[in-house]
């Protein structure tokens, strides 16, 4: 697995916060080694586990974890709607850091618009988004996770904010030592 650092975006270069689009930001501390959330995120596997807010299920998860690799992921809802979502990994820093494009795909990973998805708001003219998971051992099995992710019209900031720290339970219950 080739994890090299990306020399293009800074990090502080996906963290923009704009009125219409502010950031959607969520931290959390797990009872867990780095590692343990590094294999998270990065194995295809163990995202199937977690993926998607509560409710949701992850029955395909095809990741090229490396610097300009594509990963493909779907979510499907508890009325049975499949999602999909792509993107292109910018930047790896092991254990310590993940920047990643996301947009709403098709099965095959062909990117397609927000509208064509059926989710609502007013997304920007490129509807790519950014997310950023960075990674910061506090202790002897403890790790702060921080997730930012860019990009999400303030129409749907809120839901995304909670998505997200329902799906972040789910890979905490994963992820933890017992």
């Amino acid at each position: 697995m080739n994890t090299s650092v990306s020399s293009s975006p800074t990090n502080a270069e996906h963290k923009k916060n704009f009125d219409n689009a502010p950031l959607v930001e969520v931290t959390r501390t797990f009872s867990s080694p780095v590692s343990r959330l590094w294999d998270a995120w990065s194995k295809e596997e163990q995202v199937q586990q977690w993926w998607g807010p509560e409710g949701f299920s992850s029955a395909n998860a095809k990741i090229d974890f490396r610097v300009g690799g594509k990963y493909l992921f779907s979510m499907k809802s508890p009325t049975g709607q499949v999602n999909w979502s792509t993107g292109t990994y910018e930047k790896i820093i092991p254990q310590q850091l993940i920047v990643c494009s996301d947009q709403f795909a098709d099965q095959n990973g062909q990117p397609i618009t927000p509208k064509e998805a059926g989710m609502p708001g007013e997304w920007s003219d490129s509807e790519i988004s950014f997310i950023t998971i960075e990674f910061e051992e506090i202790g002897t099995d403890r790790t702060k996770m921080t997730l930012t992710h860019e990009g999400i019209p303030l129409s749907v900031h809120d839901d995304c904010v909670a998505g997200w720290d329902t799906t972040i339970d789910k890979l905490q219950k994963l992820v933890e030592v017992n």
